[in-house]
């Protein structure tokens, strides 16, 4: 039987894989993004998320709460830019996630309205960002990543536009923000 609960739907996509394939042969792009999905895999387990699937040079997670999925985001990014391997070969990623309700199969995988948003918000990333449903982001509370608008954007099966959000997740950025009472985030 299946359940919906809320959670935290993120995706995570291998940028320029075509182009590795082309310029490192198959097996030894395969190789890059299996330790990029690797280094990914333990990034979400850190922030108490777990992965449903890797599709190709991609990685679905999902988590109990917004801010661990924006936690992890932000994470993943950084052990990105950290990796010397990874920076050797110029592999970056690009995510998207979304918090909302997720209809949760026997066999672990999930699916629904939160699942679309979350994949859209990725496609809508660009190399080495996090973009994110603006609803997502006010949902948080307590230390929080400053977040950039990037107005609305059709998303396939809504009626309507919705607001998106660029996290900044760069560490020589602010990140510990506290959310004022109005709303808004501010260095401390």
């Amino acid at each position: 039987m299946s359940a919906s609960r809320p959670q935290t739907i993120l995706f995570a996509d291998v940028s320029g894989s075509t182009r590795l394939f082309e310029t490192k042969g198959d097996v030894e792009a395969r190789r890059l993004i299996a330790a990029v999905l690797e280094a990914l895999t333990q990034v979400c387990r850190q922030h108490g998320g777990r992965v449903i699937k890797t599709i190709g040079d991609e990685i679905m997670c999902t988590f109990p709460g917004a801010l661990n999925g924006v936690l992890a985001a932000c994470d993943m990014q950084r052990r990105m830019g950290r990796d010397i391997d990874f920076v050797r070969d110029s592999l970056a990623v690009r995510i998207g996630l979304h918090h909302g309700d997720a209809l949760e199969e026997e066999d672990g995988d999930v699916y629904g309205d939160a699942v679309n948003t979350a994949a859209r918000m990725a496609s809508l990333a660009k190399r080495e960002q996090v973009v994110t449903t603006a609803a997502t982001y006010d949902s948080l509370s307590g230390k929080v990543p400053e977040a950039r608008s990037l107005g609305k954007a059709r998303v396939s099966g809504k009626l309507l536009p919705i607001e998106i959000v660029d996290l900044v997740w760069q560490e020589d950025t602010c990140f510990n923000t506290e959310r004022s009472s109005d709303g808004t985030a501010g260095c401390q």
